[in-house]
């Protein structure tokens, strides 16, 4: 393996580490991706770009064994969103930008594996240094440079969401509800000083305490999911 592309597999385990919340190991080892169902990213960063092909297939199983979607539930199209999400913030952290590559006959570059717990994530990294601090940006398929994984994703950008706020939970016999009446207090199993949640469909996005707002209740944030976890709104914080 070419040492540029050696030194880059210790950033890369550490970023997708921290992007999916969970310790991952990048070996320089293993087979190159299938050409027939390689996913293809580019990430540039000052002085370098690198070309990661990734197994589609394996993807979809390492994602799901990163829980970052339910395992029999991903299509072709979500994992693509979801792993180019993954590089898009892992290139932010790095001081760079990602984009789409164009898929070659073979994947490009040098074997390597990237394991968490026990899915294994066939890859082929490829660095080569830019030409120039004046190269154009990488773009997606809609001229965009933010960063964001490429397809139909600024379409889902303004789709409005129910997001509620969970103080804490109760179990409760039948005979126990039907009982209540005015003046009964339920006892949660949160303490007052404990954070709430945000919750977004059923998954947690977002933790924080409550504040008033012009006499309003509001969520003052603490803490929050990973980017691409927040996207899907799939097994947030733990």
């Amino acid at each position: 393996m070419k040492e540029g592309a050696r030194s880059w597999l210790g950033k890369l385990e550490a970023e997708i580490a921290r992007e999916l919340g969970q310790p991952v190991s990048l070996a320089a080892q293993g087979d190159a991706p299938e050409a027939s169902r390689s996913l293809v990213d580019r990430i540039e960063v000052p002085g370098a770009r690198l070309t990661v092909a990734v197994d589609s297939e394996d993807a979809a199983g390492f994602l799901a064994e990163a829980r970052v979607i339910e395992a029999g539930q991903a299509d072709a199209e979500m994992v693509r969103e979801l792993w180019s999400g993954i590089v898009a913030s892992v290139a932010a952290r790095l001081g760079g930008k990602a984009g789409p590559a164009a898929p070659a006959a073979e994947p490009a570059g040098d074997p390597c594996a990237l394991r968490l717990g026990n899915a294994v994530l066939r890859m082929a990294l490829d660095v080569e240094a830019a030409e120039s601090e004046g190269e154009a940006p990488v773009r997606d398929a809609a001229g965009s440079t933010g960063g964001r994984p490429v397809g139909n994703f600024d379409l889902l950008l303004e789709v409005e969401l129910d997001a509620s706020v969970r103080f804490g939970s109760r179990e409760l016999e039948l005979k126990d509800l039907l009982e209540l009446g005015p003046g009964d207090v339920v006892e949660l199993d949160r303490n007052v000083a404990d954070p709430v949640d945000l919750i977004v469909g059923d998954r947690i996005v977002a933790r924080g305490e409550v504040v008033l707002v012009n006499g309003n209740f509001g969520l003052r944030v603490t803490e929050v999911a990973e980017p691409v976890r927040r996207l899907e709104s799939i097994r947030c914080i733990a």
